[in-house]
């Protein structure tokens, strides 16, 4: 009896570049699941968003009042913007390679 490993070793049908299932395959850019649950209410916030009230989007005005507040000296404002176009800082954190053990100062009291 063949051990299932030995069994493997000869067999190319998963390997790369084999045309076995080619058509069942995603093309390049295609999605894995075309037909699968979309956010509603994404969809229905950027749909509101493009309405218009007056002469203008939703949106712009949303913008609008969102500079006023900045411009007013609101720091959250301030940073939502900045962030929007500059992108969020980077954190950094500095780290040590030493190897020394961590010395405990202990203080008496009296």
């Amino acid at each position: 009896m063949m051990d299932k490993q030995e069994g493997n070793k000869g067999d190319t049908r998963f390997k790369k570049g084999t045309d076995i299932g080619k058509e069942y395959r995603w093309k390049k850019g295609e999605s894995g699941n075309p037909n699968g649950r979309r956010n509603a209410y994404t969809d229905l916030i950027k749909e509101f968003s493009f309405s218009k009230v007056g002469e203008r989007e939703r949106r712009e005005v949303v913008i609008a009042k969102l500079f006023q507040l900045a411009e007013r000296g609101d720091l959250r404002a301030i940073q939502f913007i900045v962030e929007r176009l500059e992108g969020k800082a980077l954190e950094r954190q500095e780290r040590t390679t030493k190897s020394e053990p961590i010395q405990v100062m202990v203080i008496d009291e009296e």
